[in-house]
């Protein structure tokens, strides 16, 4: 009986947990956030309060202060300079001529119409791929789907600076009083398991850290080469290809997906700059020359920098990080590849420090310590 009341407890005080959590999920989201920004940051603070000048030397929250400032003022940066390229990009979708785009393509499209009525005997022999082509252009460049962007733009203005502004408090701190996260942790677990607490929240510290630095550098590097790849070898508008570089130097975070859905916007992209400035090259080795730009940045990128990042950052095998992201992806698509590596991070941590006998658990978790 007393079994059986203790797992009802358990189980009462689990699903009390689950409940808060899911109540409280947005503050849980800008908390998760702040922890993201102040392990990116903690580099910087740790290099700022090493300074030494006589006897001088720059307060913990001083160095928080900066390097949260800093981190704004990159972001605030980017936005400046994206804005008024990507009103610029909306301009060119509204302008792009449709009449224009149909004579351009049309020779390529009659061949791949061909092609699908030959390999697939069942079709329409009326068939047009060019018509769903074009409704679903007309669909995206209407006016009507920016206007209703506009219309919400206020709420979320509100949202946003609530959400901004509780970040950043929420970041000072966690800068600032370096083992805040720990000493609530140890506060709350019994005695004897105080050091494996502390343990396992530097080893979490100090991967994760790592890994978000490494994951920032990595989209900077990417959204580079390809801005760099439009404006010199294609000749696009250098605001374009920023906007272009950038959008793929962000989706580049989302592990394999994401520079897929890169490729394919560079290539949309390359087609409305083709359309609307009438680009001598002819319009396929046009597409063709944009996307090799982005596929070479993705070797170097798989072959250079990810495996810096996916393998030595968290100390984990590539195939290991491979079926991670997979399984998080079934389990919850985009969202569950984007926090698969840090949560499988700090699962490994975990089980090291408590799980330590099982041989499996000493499998994976052989290269963290």
């Amino acid at each position: 009986m007393d079994k059986l009341a203790k797992y009802i407890i358990i189980a009462g005080a689990t699903a009390l947990v689950l409940f808060l959590g899911w109540y409280f999920r947005t503050v849980l989201l800008y908390i998760a956030i702040a922890v993201v920004i102040s392990l990116i940051g903690k580099p910087v603070v740790k290099a700022l309060t090493s300074v030494r000048i006589k006897n001088f030397h720059i307060p913990r929250w001083l160095a928080s202060a900066l390097t949260l400032a800093l981190i704004v003022c990159v972001c605030l940066s980017l936005f400046l300079l994206l804005a008024p390229m990507i009103g610029q990009f909306v301009h060119l979708l509204n302008n792009m001529s449709l009449s224009t785009l149909g004579s351009q393509v049309y020779e390529p499209l009659e061949k791949l119409n061909e092609f699908i009525i030959k390999s697939i005997p069942s079709i329409d022999p009326g068939f047009r791929i060019e018509l769903y082509l074009f409704d679903y252009i007309r669909d995206f460049i209407n006016i009507n789907t920016f206007s209703n962007i506009i219309v919400s733009l206020a709420s979320f203005i509100a949202d946003f600076g609530i959400a901004v502004f509780s970040v950043i408090f929420i970041a000072f701190f966690l800068l600032m009083e370096n083992g805040l996260i720990t000493d609530l942790l140890t506060s709350i677990v019994p005695d004897r398991l105080e050091d494996n607490v502390r343990r396992a929240t530097r080893s979490i510290n100090s991967l994760l850290s790592r890994y978000f630095v490494g994951i920032s550098l990595e989209s900077l590097f990417v959204a580079t080469l390809n801005s760099l790849g439009l404006i010199f070898i294609v000749k696009m508008d250098p605001q374009l290809a920023i906007v272009v570089g950038f959008a793929s130097g962000i989706l580049n975070i989302i592990p394999y997906l994401g520079p897929f859905i890169g490729d394919l916007l560079a290539v949309v992209m390359a087609l409305i700059f083709h359309i609307n400035n009438a680009v001598e090259m002819p319009l396929l080795i046009f597409l063709i020359i944009v996307l090799a730009i982005f596929i070479v940045t993705q070797f170097i990128d798989n072959y250079v920098f990810q495996p810096l990042i996916y393998s030595n950052s968290v100390k984990a095998h590539p195939l290991e990080i491979f079926l991670i992201i997979l399984i998080a992806g079934q389990i919850s698509g985009v969202f569950g590849i984007l926090i698969a590596v840090p949560l499988y991070t700090v699962l490994r941590v975990i089980a090291s420090e408590f799980l330590s006998g099982s041989k499996f658990v000493q499998r994976i978790t052989r290269n963290i310590r």
